[in-house]
This record gives C-alpha cells, structure tokens and sequence, in this order.
C-alpha cells in the first residue's frame, strides 16, 4: 500500500482516529456487542440522531474495504457482526463530526443572511457556505483516488461502492469547511454518544470524537439492530 500524500481533507478523520487508537489498548477484548443501551440512538448531535440502524450499516460498509481502513490506520476491524471498538468509534466519530460540519454552515448562513454575522468583514467567501457542488464532491474523489492506491496502482478508495464513495467524498468537503465556519467564532453543536460506544472527547471548537469504552465491554444486550452476536 502507498499513499500519494494523505489529501487535506483527511485530517479530521484521521485526527479522530488517533485518541481512538490509543485508547483502543485499553478497551477490554475490542469486541462490540449489542448497539442498543436504554433504548438510546448511537449519537445525538445537536437536534439531530445517529441511529443504531444507521451506524451498524456504515461501519459494515467501511469495513468491506479492510485495505483503505488500513492505509488510514485502522488495523482492527474484528468480524462481521462482530466489529472492533476501535473500528465503531472511529466511523461513529467520522459521522459525527460530518454531522456538526452540515449543522454549523447552516447556522452560519441563517446568521449572515439576518446580518448577524458580517462575512465580509471576516473575510470568508460566502460561496465557501454553500453546499457542496457535484465538481466539488468529484474533485474530493479525484483526490483520494490519487492519495490511496495499492501496489499496483489501483485506487484502493475506489474498492468502495459508488454511492458510498460519493457519500464520502461529500461528508470530507463539509468536514473541509470547517475551518471557514470556526472564523465566525461558532461553537460545534452539543454530542451525546451512547455509553455502549465510548465517550465524547472534545477537540477545538467543540469538534468532537469518540473514546472506545475502556475496560472489558459488557455483554450483548438483545432486542433490536445488533453488531455482536
């Protein structure tokens, strides 16, 4: 595996990986069993829910392609139906901070349109606000096709399935603007995280991610949407 220099816009992802992999020594047997706890949804970010349903469909998708996961630094992925701590928190906390990303530039739109925020004055471009374009989201692809490729050149990246690489790529360019967001001076929405995942480590501006739990895991929980068996 090589990569052509990691693209900019992995520096949020990866930064979330980085306490996740540390803790990772510490978290019992690194198996994850039943998403549910108290019937609580895996994320709350700001008014908006990360359900377990949704969670386990992602981390699924992200470990079908095992060899991106570990050009990132992602290593242990456990088995299907019984996915590492590690793996979960470091897709839970890519969901979440996608999540604030989204939320944050509408709140800084909805300000600049009353004219409580000057942008011009903080010299941010109001275009840099909008929602990503198609070119923006293609060119996001272009550059982790180009950043990840394996030994024989191949786009280790595009190993992912369309919709999913698209959703990526989108998620990455609103991760990408937050640097635009933070000039205006706004704090991330509020995380909550179900304690069955980990729990909320706080990075500047609120920015969050998420600590697997330390310690031997609890048993799985039946009912519902299950990662362990």
């Amino acid at each position: 595996m090589r990569t052509n220099g990691r693209p900019r816009s992995l520096r949020l992802l990866v930064a979330t990986l980085l306490l996740a992999l540390l803790a990772g020594a510490c978290a019992g047997d690194g198996e994850l069993g039943s998403p549910t706890l108290g019937g609580a949804p895996a994320a709350k970010v700001g008014g908006f829910e990360i359900t377990n349903a949704d969670l386990r469909d992602d981390v699924e998708s992200w470990a079908a392609n095992a060899e991106m996961l570990q050009a990132i630094g992602v290593r242990d992925i456990g088995a299907p139906g019984r996915r590492s701590a590690q793996l979960v928190a470091f897709v839970l906390s890519h969901e979440i901070v996608s999540e604030q990303a989204r939320l944050m530039l509408a709140d800084v739109r909805s300000q600049a349109d009353s004219g409580d925020i000057d942008l011009a004055e903080l010299g941010v471009d109001g275009e840099a606000l909008g929602e990503p374009g198609d070119d923006e989201i293609q060119a996001m692809l272009d550059e982790l096709d180009q950043g990840f490729q394996g030994p024989d050149g191949s786009s280790v990246f595009a190993e992912f399935p369309d919709d999913f690489r698209r959703q990526l790529a989108t998620d990455l360019v609103y991760q990408d603007r937050l640097g635009v967001v933070m000039q205006a001076g706004l704090e991330a929405p509020e995380v909550e995280v179900n304690p069955r995942y980990g729990t909320v480590e706080l990075l500047q501006g609120g920015i969050a991610q998420v600590r697997p739990p330390s310690g031997p895991l609890p048993a799985p929980i039946g009912g519902g949407a299950e990662l362990g068996a």
